[in-house]
């Protein structure tokens, strides 16, 4: 289960950025994930919640924002969304189609007191 370990870097970015900014505790976390990073959002959540345990993020919610798979044909512009992970252009059917979004996996913003 490789989201226990992002979320540990989660965790580990979250409570530096907060401990610099003199926070005391943290309240949310608010993650970008796209439907290509392959993350489980329930086993990332789970894992969130357990190894928070015990920080200054012990009360804190993880929000997944899904970010779905957006390409952009280089033939003929066209922008579309996808489901699978087969990237033709649904206008002009060529397969030369730039990734928009749907790779990320960051930490969008972080909530703190």
């Amino acid at each position: 289960m490789h989201e226990a370990s992002i979320a540990q870097s989660i965790l580990d970015i979250v409570l530096e950025t907060a401990l610099k900014n003199g926070a005391r505790t943290v309240r949310v976390v608010n993650l970008l994930v796209g439907k290509i990073s392959a993350v489980d959002n329930s086993a990332l959540t789970t894992a969130f919640d357990v190894i928070k345990e015990g920080t200054i993020a012990d009360s804190a919610i993880l929000n997944i924002e899904n970010i779905p798979i957006v390409g952009k044909c280089n033939d003929c512009g066209n922008l579309d969304e996808y489901e699978e992970y087969f990237f033709q252009c649904k206008k002009c059917r060529s397969f030369n189609v730039e990734l928009i979004s749907g790779e990320e996996l960051s930490i969008k913003d972080i909530e703190v007191d």
